[in-house]
């Protein structure tokens, strides 16, 4: 007997990266929460990095609107998404991106002030985190679960405990752990959490005829066809923007 469609969507969602279930977790207890008041919410929901909403600086806006700096074709779908108030999920699966790449797109924008800084410190520390532009320690300093001072403790300790032991080399996590800063399961959480935002996540099913409409599902060449498009697209972007360059450097 085959799979009813309820069954086929559990295990593609139980099948989906950390940070995908974490979201629909969230968006299907707030449902909840508005038929029964009653349910508690002992976790906080605003830590919850893919269900946060980025917000364009007035500099953002502009530049989405000319292009002045000629930023990847990437970073601009990046920031098209969240002037239309996509959370960072949806700007991630709408792309067919990974969220490590979404976190990069974001922490550019952060750096060059064209988004927002995120308030919540946990929710920034791990856009810079995932995007490959802090290390470990930086990532828990930003946290305040330790200052400059005490990281650079742990760093120099790391530096001599490899000097001196060249094949048992110990990872700044463990020493963070070792001296007390941080729990052994906050370490492996993070780690955990960072290696799930390599993963791609792809809906890809057969369309599903329902009682009311038809479920519209993105399949394997379809998807092929829109990668194909957006680097097309890319591609006459950097022509035209090398084009632009060219023609201001005769001038010149």
């Amino acid at each position: 007997m085959s799979k009813n469609y309820l069954d086929n969507l559990t295990e593609m969602i139980f099948n989906a990266p950390l940070w995908v279930q974490e979201v629909i977790f969230t968006d299907m207890r707030k449902r909840l929460e508005e038929k029964f008041e009653n349910i508690t919410n002992p976790q906080k929901e605003e830590e919850i990095y893919p269900a946060y909403t980025p917000t364009l600086t007035f500099k953002g806006k502009k530049e989405l609107e000319t292009h002045d700096h000629g930023y990847d074709f990437n970073f601009y779908r990046c920031l098209t998404g969240i002037s239309q108030g996509l959370r960072v999920i949806d700007i991630t699966l709408n792309n067919f991106w990974t969220l490590e790449e979404t976190s990069l797109h974001l922490a550019e924008g952060i750096k060059n002030e064209l988004i927002q800084t995120p308030q919540n410190p946990v929710v920034s520390a791990i856009i810079f985190y995932l995007g490959n532009q802090i290390r470990l320690g930086e990532y828990v300093k930003r946290l305040d679960k330790i200052n400059v001072k005490e990281l650079d403790d742990v760093l120099r300790k790391q530096k001599i405990h490899n000097e001196e032991n060249p094949n048992s080399k110990m990872k700044i996590g463990e020493l963070l752990v070792n001296m007390g800063y941080v729990a052994n399961q906050d370490i492996d959480k993070i780690l955990y959490i960072k290696d799930e935002s390599k993963k791609r996540f792809i809906v890809s099913t057969n369309n599903a005829q329902t009682s009311t409409s038809q479920t519209n599902t993105i399949n394997q060449q379809e998807l092929l066809q829109r990668i194909q498009k957006l680097t097309q697209e890319n591609n006459l972007l950097k022509e035209k923007l090398r084009a632009i360059f060219n023609i201001q450097n005769k001038k010149k």
